[in-house]
């Protein structure tokens, strides 16, 4: 039995759990126009940035959400610093773009003409450092798996807690914005104008965001939240995307609950990936189709609310629905409005009554890399 003993955030919501379960149960949307730095598309888009952010030393401000949200994690989990020592940390990210491109930017300011375009080290680097002030000596480990890498640091941790190589687990998963990445899925045509409308018939892709949540995995502890089941597949149909029939999030879906021993019909509710983009939705919608035989539960998508997070939406999403889950509510999907007709089904729109039980969280990264976990509350 694997339990989650803390979990903690910094979002776009604001900092900690409690602002984001505040949004969830209003349905409100916390994304703005870009204002961290400059670029020429910066008032087509909306994003969901953190407001706070501390400058100073080396990579202060990711080192100062990810150390806020540890706060918050180890108060609930009753640890202190002397007590994490001979924990594993595993940080999952799809990288640190922010942190060289605020190099390039400052180095710029002060006249250089030709500064070093990628200058930081990337998501091992941070993790050590990280890992160091915390005064961690197990195990540290990064995942950059595209948008699974914080979820599948938790199944990294709770194989290696199976094993007993370790006391405990902290799991984080970081995100900063980056001009990199913008210009990117600008580049793609995948950036939505208006937002993220998970599965709904006018959606027109994602809305990217920042985020920072610390999750502390245990053993047989007694805990409202455990991690049940898990599932990781790699989607060989293109290098870039998942086959449109859902199979292989079916055969993802099923493996994490056959990991739970537990049928489809216990699933009370699914966390779904809900992208928002055109092929997603639809290729996550039949794979939920199939694995649930047509009787699709009752299920959410949280992206409306603190962003598209990349590696980051492994940690913060199972953070936000698990504290949403603790305060009795299960979240409605924000930005849906209408069923499109080659999916089928659609998420809820407003909260609906948590009941103790399993639950089923979805997690399907660019590449194909898909992964599914299965919760128990109450």
């Amino acid at each position: 039995m694997i339990s989650i003993t803390g979990i903690g955030a910094v979002s776009s919501c604001g900092s900690g759990i409690k602002p984001l379960v505040e949004h969830m149960h209003e349905g409100r949307d916390s994304s703005t126009p870009l204002s961290l730095f400059p670029l020429p598309f910066k008032d087509e888009i909306r994003v969901n940035q953190v407001k706070s952010a501390p400058s100073g030393d080396e990579g202060s401000r990711i080192d100062a959400m990810v150390l806020n949200a540890m706060e918050e994690a180890m108060a609930e989990a009753g640890l202190n610093k002397k007590k994490l020592s001979d924990s594993a940390f595993i940080l999952g990210s799809s990288g640190f773009l922010f942190e060289a491109e605020e190099e390039y930017r400052q180095q710029k300011e002060k006249g250089i003409t030709k500064p070093a375009p990628l200058a930081r080290r990337g998501s091992g680097h941070v993790a050590s450092r990280l890992a160091k002030r915390l005064g961690i000596k197990g195990p540290v480990l990064t995942l950059t798996t595209a948008c699974t890498s914080s979820a599948n640091a938790m199944i990294a941790a709770a194989n290696m807690l199976k094993r007993g190589e370790v006391r405990r687990a902290v799991i984080v998963g970081a995100e900063a914005l980056s001009a990199i990445t913008l210009s990117g899925f600008r580049s793609l045509m995948l950036l939505a104008p208006n937002g993220c409308k998970p599965f709904d018939a006018k959606r027109q892709g994602i809305q990217l965001g920042e985020a920072y949540a610390v999750l502390i995995l245990e053993p047989n502890k007694a805990a409202k939240n455990k991690l049940c089941g898990w599932a990781n597949l790699c989607d060989t149909h293109n290098v870039i995307s998942t086959n449109m029939d859902g199979r292989l999030i079916q055969q993802t879906m099923a493996g994490a609950l056959s990991c739970a021993n537990i049928n489809p019909g216990r699933v009370i509710a699914v966390k779904a990936h809900g992208t928002g983009t055109i092929d997603n939705d639809i290729a996550e919608g039949a794979g939920m189709r199939l694995v649930f035989d047509g009787k699709v539960p009752t299920f959410t998508a949280l992206k409306g609310y603190v962003g598209h997070t990349l590696g980051a939406c492994g940690a913060i999403e199972t953070a936000a629905f698990l504290g949403c889950l603790n305060a009795g509510f299960i979240p409605p999907a924000i930005g849906f409005d209408q069923q499109d007709p080659s999916i089928g089904i659609s998420p809820i729109k407003s909260p609906m009554e948590a009941r103790p039980g399993y639950y089923m969280l979805n997690f399907f990264g660019f590449g194909g890399n898909n992964t599914s976990l299965v919760l128990s509350y109450g």
